[in-house]
């Protein structure tokens, strides 16, 4: 190497990095650390193969919330098993395939054991079965068949019956009642054919008295049934009941054109009218193994309704375990989807095509092959290594920390790419030390970048939902590693298959920098633009709505979203709410057991009245709780009478209390307390004293709706209050409990982290970027251009109509880290200019002018490689991508418009006032010492400086490391280069961009005052 380079090396490195030391053997540390690395990815394999997905919303809050308390409480009192609703096209009450399904999945009982079914299946409950729970309490079958209704049960297409005069009209009459329906009414409705057949017998044993009598029951309610000549079936037809309705008053006002005008009958509508279990289905309860393997037990309810000829096409599934199934399939599709070919990359594998983009920019930006190797296996090793913490420290994946690889993967690729410029830009002929030279010089900004980004993702911390706490906390660590490899690993690599730096070439940077000019002479418009824009998309916020459902994340357009929407319009709710009515002890002395359910009963009823609410189920559907005229009764009878139903009351509690297989079905809907249970604090009670006797009252909704879950829990518990007040005992109150009112909750709890993040991550980067500044008040104008872009995107989309979701309030903390880093850049170029004499706004454009390509190179390679995420199917992580990189091209318009408006007003003056100051009282420093020599100092003569100190210039080729150099009698060196980001005390470098002297007229940099 010649002289020259290895003088400018020995200035830029000062003492031996960690590169350039070595162990008592003579091996380079880097040597140690590949081999460490190498040592360590066995183990990262390792982790990642027990790596697992969880994604259960329901333990998304901590234990401590008073919401999570009370679903333990509740899930306590009375537990119950994961279940899936399956159902099919034109699956009725009287489908035989449901029995032949039941059989399949369940097994048959033989002498006590079970043989055959599926070890994932628990037990399956047909609508017959709760309909003969019911007939046993001598429940009539047709008010039975109503308590199913929108349980098990729904009321099927819409049954048209014609008069004379419409029948005479032919097909002519469907015509126009499908035109009414989706002309004028947009129903988009077709005619079915769904008509309740006989029932079968197939199955039932001799000995099965109560069988028997259901189906006897079933054989005369079909033969019961009113005529139709044809049935209509519509999306939404029971859930917009108000629509539904004017369209049967339409049908009524129908008439034959050409009916005789002296005929009675002129209208074509006889009548239109349900038939109740016209559509049913199943509940399958999943076993121990089904739960701990949804996508198992999935598949053999699958294969039986396949035996049982049911078409796949046909075939419909909702709950839980079916939607926690298809998201952990969603998350491994948006890495490997094996139902699309290869060449169709941008749906077999999202996660793979952003790796190929961030290679091909990487490889665009570097024009080099090994350069983009290392740099990718570099990025790639960094997920691994991040995503291998997670099952090492007992966490799982989920749906938040998914995109967790994708995006240190471009971060990390960013950063390289930095490294790698500024080893490409170096001007040192030697391999070894231009490594060297790159990797220190590269440290403080890769340091700024991590340590803003880490703070971001640290924020996330604060959170109260355990998926963006973990995310924060990975994520952070994950950085930590990114910036390890970039600085250490990559340059290690580097060093072990060496490349001699390509000699450096000139960038043209002619249009940052009359674009910066611009920004800075035009800056009150382009500040008063960015106002006017921010304030305008902000007012979006207003309309700011936070989405949790899971089944949500997915497309209206996608399978199982479409099931969702299926069994909801015809069937049932596919969430539960739960109302929990608890009776204490003197209660239960002065209201007797049966009037107790009868008043369970009143607030059951009007529950199921409300809109959102497609049926509901407690003990007392189960009861004949119909009222028996005493007043003909003898006094003995009255109290043979009040016996039985007080013995009623008694056996339940008995089987409750006992437990075991005989209060199996009990005790999901009834528990009698043997403790109290406390709430907030230790011995409150709040949940339920010793003795309390509590009943479940269960409530379908649907989770496909938009209506407000709080508001929907507010008139649930509203309508509850209202009929426990009549009771007029203290001792008897009501919780609205189960996933509802957690979706509620972790709602709110999901605005509070994006709030409380955000806050603290500008909080704690406002105190950085303070102390960097030395200044509160610049701090508040640098941070402007960072927490706008987040007001800009977030209003947007609010103005949109989209809900932000657990995936979308992560990107507003993380790219205010990341937009920091670009902050940093430019203000501290902006400053060193500005200490060097020259003008603020040339200082503006000089200083885009040097910054723009490599915030536009990062902003680019971050943001296009988020950008690969859109096509996934699971919405979240696809809205993740691209929301992230409309954040990353924000806060680039931010970094290189706003900015540079600000230091070309009021921020640049405040920094220039900092920067006046501090030359001040340097200067006083410089004249007390001057008066008051040290002992070994020489004193000057006549005032006149010491003696030895001068200032050189030393410029250097284009794009070499040239730098000003302040040499005092001591030799101490100091340089900076147009590649890196100096140091606060660093000077300008005259010799990288050859036009910045062209720019101020070949006016000559004044020399530097000696410190």
């Amino acid at each position: 190497m010649k002289q020259a380079d290895s003088d400018t090396f020995r200035r830029a490195t000062g003492m031996k990095s960690f590169l350039q030391r070595r162990d008592p053997w003579g091996h380079g540390y880097p040597l140690w650390l590949i081999a460490a690395i190498v040592f360590l990815m066995p183990f990262m394999g390792w982790s990642l193969s027990k790596i697992r997905l969880e994604n259960d919303v329901a333990g998304w809050l901590p234990r401590n919330d008073p919401q999570s308390r009370i679903l333990e409480w509740y899930h306590e009192l009375f537990p119950s098993e994961e279940r899936i609703l399956v159902s099919w096209d034109d699956c009725t009450l009287t489908d035989e395939r449901m029995q032949k399904m039941a059989i399949a999945l369940e097994g048959v009982e033989k002498s006590g054991k079970r043989e055959g079914g599926s070890p994932y299946i628990g037990d399956v409950k047909l609508p017959t079965d709760l309909i003969q729970k019911m007939m046993e309490e001598d429940v009539p079958f047709e008010t039975a068949l109503e308590r199913t209704n929108g349980l098990l049960t729904g009321p099927g297409p819409l049954c048209i019956r014609l008069t004379d005069a419409g029948r005479l009209r032919g097909e002519y009459m469907q015509s126009e009642i499908l035109e009414l329906a989706n002309r004028e009414f947009q129903l988009n409705a077709e005619i079915v054919d769904q008509s309740l057949a006989a029932p079968t017998s197939d199955g039932l044993s001799l000995d099965n008295e109560w069988g028997w009598k259901v189906h006897d029951a079933s054989v005369e309610y079909v033969k019961s049934r009113p005529l139709f000549d044809f049935q209509l079936r519509w999306p939404r037809m029971h859930i917009d009941a108000e629509k539904t309705e004017r369209f049967r008053e339409a049908l009524k006002q129908i008439q034959a054109p050409d009916a005789p005008v002296d005929s009675a009958v002129t209208n074509c509508i006889d009548d239109s009218f349900y038939v109740q279990g016209s559509m049913a289905a199943l509940s399958v309860g999943l076993s121990e193994t089904g739960e701990a393997d949804a996508k198992e037990a999935i598949a053999d309810i699958i294969e039986a309704a396949s035996a049982a000829g049911i078409p796949a096409g046909s075939l419909h599934m909702g709950g839980r375990p079916v939607a926690s199934s298809e998201l952990n399939k969603a998350v491994k599709h948006a890495g490997w989807n094996r139902d699309f070919p290869l060449w169709n990359l941008f749906n077999r594998s999202p996660i793979l095509l952003s790796v190929l983009i961030t290679l091909g920019l990487t490889f665009f930006m570097l024009r080099s092959f090994r350069l983009t190797v290392l740099v990718q296996f570099v990025a790639v090793l960094c997920a691994i290594a991040a995503v291998s913490l997670v099952p090492a420290f007992g966490g799982s994946m989920n749906m938040v920390l998914v995109v967790m690889p994708t995006l240190l993967m471009v971060l990390t690729t960013s950063g390289a790419i930095h490294l790698c410029n500024y080893w490409k830009h170096s001007g040192i002929s030697g391999v070894a030390e231009s490594v060297h030279y790159a990797s220190r010089v590269a440290w403080m900004p890769c340091f700024l970048a991590s340590g803003t980004t880490a703070i971001g993702f640290g924020s996330l911390v604060v959170s109260s939902l355990i998926p963006v706490r973990d995310f924060g906390i990975y994520a952070a660590i994950g950085c930590l590693i990114s910036f390890g490899f970039v600085l250490y690993l990559l340059p290690s690599l580097m060093l072990y298959w060496p490349q001699i730096p390509p000699k450096s070439e000139s960038l043209n940077v002619e249009g940052w920098t009359h674009f910066g000019a611009g920004l800075a002479k035009y800056k009150g418009v382009v500040c008063f633009g960015c106002l006017l824009l921010t304030v305008g998309t902000g007012w979006g916020l207003t309309r700011f709505r936070t989405e949790t459902k899971v089944i949500r994340y997915f497309p209206d357009e996608s399978r199982v979203a479409q099931d969702y929407y299926f069994l909801e319009e015809n069937l049932s709710g596919i969430v539960s709410v739960d109302t929990i009515v608890r009776f204490d002890e003197a209660t239960q002395q002065q209201m007797p057991f049966m009037d107790r359910a009868r008043r369970v009963m009143e607030i059951q009823k009007s529950l199921s009245e409300h809109p959102e609410v497609s049926g509901t189920l407690s003990l007392a559907s189960f009861l004949n709780l119909n009222e028996v005229d005493t007043s003909k009764m003898s006094r003995m009878e009255r109290m043979q009478h009040k016996r039985k139903e007080s013995l009623i009351g008694d056996r339940i509690h008995e089987k409750v209390i006992a437990g075991g297989d005989q209060a199996r079905g009990l005790s999901s809907m009834i528990a009698v307390a043997q403790a109290s249970h406390d709430w907030m604090v230790e011995g409150d009670e709040k949940l339920h004293r010793k003795g309390d006797e509590i009943w479940r009252i269960t409530c379908q909704s649907s989770i496909m709706s938009d209506y407000d879950y709080s508001l929907l829990t507010k008139e649930l518990d509203e309508i509850t209050r209202k009929h426990l007040a009549s009771i007029g005992s203290p001792g008897t109150t009501h919780i609205v409990t189960g996933l509802i009112p957690i979706f509620l909750r972790t709602q709110e709890a999901l605005l509070e982290s994006l709030i409380s993040s955000l806050g603290l991550a500008f909080l704690i980067i406002g105190v950085v970027v303070a102390v960097l500044l030395r200044s509160a008040v610049a701090s508040f104008w640098a941070m402007l251009p960072n927490i706008v872009p987040v007001i800009q995107v977030f209003g947007l989309i609010c103005w949109g109509g989209i809900r932000v979701d657990i995936g979308t309030m992560i990107t507003a903390s993380v790219a205010l880290g990341i937009a920091v880093d670009g902050t940093l850049h430019l203000i501290t170029w902006f400053q060193i200019l500005v200490r060097q004499g020259i003008p603020k706004n040339e200082a503006v454009a000089k200083a885009l002018s040097h910054c723009g390509p490599a915030l536009w190179q990062t902003s680019a390679a971050v943001g296009l490689g988020m950008l690969a995420l859109y096509p996934v199917e699971l919405l979240l992580i696809s809205r993740f991508g691209w929301i992230m990189a409309a954040m990353i091209f924000a806060a680039l318009f931010g970094d290189v418009v706003l900015l540079p408006a600000l230091l070309g007003g009021p921020l640049g003056n405040v920094l220039i006032r900092i920067e006046e100051k501090r030359k001040a009282k340097g200067a006083d420093s410089a004249a007390k010492g001057s008066e008051n020599p040290g002992p070994d100092e020489p004193k000057p003569k006549g005032g006149s400086p010491v003696p030895g100190s001068k200032s050189v210039v030393v410029s250097g080729s284009e794009g070499s490391p040239a730098a000003v150099e302040n040499r005092s009698a001591t030799g101490s060196p100091g340089a900076s280069h147009p590649s890196t980001t100096p140091t606060a005390n660093s000077p300008i470098p005259s010799g990288g961009h050859p036009h910045w002297n062209r720019m101020s007229s070949n006016r000559a940099v004044p020399p530097k005052e000696s410190r």
